[in-house]
């Protein structure tokens, strides 16, 4: 058993992890375990989705060297590894194993990891009165907080990605950081979205590099009460984008990582709703971008729903790039008539789903373009 003391609601000392868990749940449970999508496909009545012309009045087209996608390439996705100990690195793989992204944890305590109860990954006492805690939200995301148990606790953390040669991280809007490889291509976006404490209220949260050291600390406004336990939460995602998306995404980094953030949502989906097989080419593909643009549309504005997704396809050809084109379109359109409804990404998943069943979005077969109850 640890030693520990408690006051005014806050928890101070060396815990273990049972105890951490605890704290976290009680406090935290929503924010650390989000709501899965798992309510029931609901039949719509049945909805006609015109071809629109949506694209920005600016957009202009960027078209990068192709890249043939294949049903294996389309089943792949990068990798992000969690640590086995709290002193070692997180790891993020491409899906052809060819590029790696590092991005070692704050200093603190080696402490192992622990799996608790109810699936936290738990680095127990990393700080004075602070543990770290993981929770895996896709292959290629992780979400990281520090549970700050007291006063005592420390207010900033400093992530130092191992940069290869060539690698630099660029300062984005709205607390994002992007990491680029030497071509140019984003491979990491870093993010703090939030701290909360636990009467439930926000506590501001800053952003800054400090040479190429990334920094995370609370800012809470002038005359802010802070209620301890405090959860801290800078965000972590690796994957892999086109050129294209990247000129985009260097001035609109908070958009692309909630885009990133989606893509992950409709892919998991498809993968839950779809066989493998059709999700290149098929009906598990043409929801996953159905569902993919609604989601930003809903989120972000059409603009840059439009120019994400559109830019995503800089590097695609022929029918393959024309179906993904033509979905991404009616997913926008799905999205603009549920946004501001309750439930609206629901609504946009079940009319998705209904519309690759009823031929409204559109699969290859046989090397035609043909609509998706084809």
């Amino acid at each position: 058993m640890g030693t520990y003391t408690f006051r005014a609601g806050a928890i101070g000392g060396s815990l273990p992890t049972s105890f951490i868990n605890d704290i976290a749940e009680a406090h935290f449970s929503q924010t650390l375990h989000p709501a899965e999508d798992d309510t029931p496909i609901q039949e719509l009545p049945d909805e006609e989705y015109p071809e629109v012309d949506d694209a920005p009045a600016d957009y202009v087209e960027e078209v990068d060297p192709e890249v043939v996608e294949t049903e294996d390439s389309a089943k792949a996705v990068p990798v992000a590894q969690l640590p086995d100990s709290a002193n070692q690195d997180i790891v993020g793989t491409s899906p052809d194993g060819s590029a790696q992204a590092i991005v070692n944890l704050p200093s603190g305590t080696a402490s192992p990891a622990e799996l608790s109860s109810t699936g936290l990954v738990v680095y127990p006492n990393t700080q004075t009165d602070a543990d770290t805690v993981a929770v895996r939200t896709g292959t290629n995301a992780i979400e990281i907080f520090h549970l700050l148990r007291s006063a005592s606790a420390p207010r900033s953390f400093t992530y130092r990605p191992a940069l290869r040669p060539g690698e630099e991280i660029t300062v984005g809007t709205d607390n994002t950081m992007m990491i680029s490889n030497p071509q140019g291509d984003v491979t990491t976006f870093v993010t703090a979205p939030l701290a909360l404490d636990a009467r439930g209220n926000s506590i501001p949260v800053s952003m800054t590099l400090s040479g190429n050291g990334i920094v995370v600390s609370l800012a809470p406004a002038n005359g802010q009460a802070v209620s301890y336990p405090v959860l801290l939460d800078p965000g972590y995602g690796y994957g892999s984008i086109t050129s294209a998306e990247r000129n985009y995404c260097f001035w609109n980094p908070y958009d692309c990582s909630v885009a990133w953030d989606r893509a992950n949502t409709a892919f998991k989906k498809a993968q839950d709703l779809y066989p493998d097989r059709t999700l290149f080419q098929g009906t598990g593909d043409a929801f996953r971008h159905c569902y993919w643009n609604a989601l930003m549309e809903i989120r972000l504005s059409t603009k840059d729903a439009y120019e994400i997704a559109t830019r995503h396809e800089s590097t695609s050809r022929g029918n393959d790039k024309e179906m993904d084109l033509r979905n991404n379109s009616i997913g926008r359109q799905i999205g603009r008539a549920n946004t501001g409804k309750s439930s609206a990404g629901i609504r946009s998943r079940d009319a998705c789903k209904n519309g690759t069943s009823r031929g409204k979005l559109w699969i290859i077969k046989s090397g035609k373009l043909v609509r998706s109850n084809a």
